[in-house]
């Protein structure tokens, strides 16, 4: 590990974090490229790191660890345009940070004799990120990198799990759906929530800590286990009540049919079919 040099191509919320976190785990940071001019009071808090725009042009410039934090759809460019400016980079290894492409997005580099690999953090970034502790990475790509990355992220107190290429995409669906779509859900609480009249700011405040618990039961106790409420109950009634309740807001109604159908059958995994759940799922259809 100490041994391990760092370089950082792209300065934007990925970027800044790990070079937050990396200088705080006190990783020597060689450089740090950026498409445009990088602030120079970014540059001062660090200064035994170049800063540089443009790319890597330069063996001496570079680690021997290089992470790729541009955005996705810049991945394929960028690892093109650095391999032209080189004859061959082998003892260099690379790591781009992006969900939902795989190691091949690399393959300029690697056809340079770089060693290649994908690195990404299953968190929500910001560039005030100080720590990646307990974050998780799906890592896939050449062996010697992925040991170099699983070495890494147990310095920074986090785990990683290797994947097939072909599994990226659906990993970061998944993704997308625990994060962003987490804040529809919280969207859609305060919006039925002012249905009735309830201030959207105080029904969400109300129902955070409920999400909080839920979540903490998801992960000592699994996804069956954790649904509680009235369709594991089997309370007809209330779910009538609630379709009646939202007749007037269609958009709303249709989350909640959809959602629900959803539960029914989660509920059906943890207590079996029953009745009152065939018939609450007939109300969602």
């Amino acid at each position: 590990m100490k041994n391990t040099r760092i370089s950082i191509v792209g300065l934007g919320q990925v970027g800044m974090s790990f070079l937050n976190v990396l200088s705080v785990k006190k990783y020597e940071i060689v450089s740090v490229f950026n498409r445009s001019k990088i602030d120079s009071s970014i540059a001062s808090k660090f200064p035994g790191t170049t800063f540089k725009a443009g790319l890597p042009s330069k063996k001496g410039a570079i680690g021997n660890l290089i992470l790729l934090t541009v955005s996705d759809d810049a991945i394929e460019k960028v690892s093109r345009d650095i391999a032209s400016h080189f004859d061959n980079l082998v003892g260099f290894m690379f790591a781009h940070c992006s969900g939902v492409h795989s190691s091949e997005v690399l393959s300029a580099l690697k056809q340079k004799g770089a060693k290649i690999a994908s690195f990404h953090p299953m968190k929500s970034i910001t560039e005030s990120a100080n720590s990646f502790q307990d974050t998780w990475f799906d890592i896939e790509g050449d062996e010697e990198v992925l040991i170099e990355l699983e070495q890494l992220t147990k310095k920074l107190q986090a785990k990683t799990f290797r994947v097939e290429p072909e599994a990226k995409p659906f990993l970061h669906a998944a993704a997308v759906v625990a994060s962003n779509y987490l804040v529809v859900l919280a969207d859609l609480v305060s919006k039925i929530s002012s249905e009735g009249n309830v201030p959207e700011d105080i029904a969400l405040k109300a129902m955070t800590p409920l999400m909080h618990n839920t979540l903490q039961n998801i992960e000592t106790k699994g996804v069956a286990e954790s649904l509680t409420g009235p369709i594991e109950r089997g309370d007809i009634e209330t779910i009538q009540k609630h379709l009646n309740n939202l007749q007037n807001t269609p958009e709303l109604l249709s989350l909640y049919k959809v959602l629900g159908n959803e539960a029914v059958k989660i509920a059906v995994q943890k207590k079996g079919a029953s009745p009152s759940l065939k018939k609450i799922k007939d109300l969602f259809s």
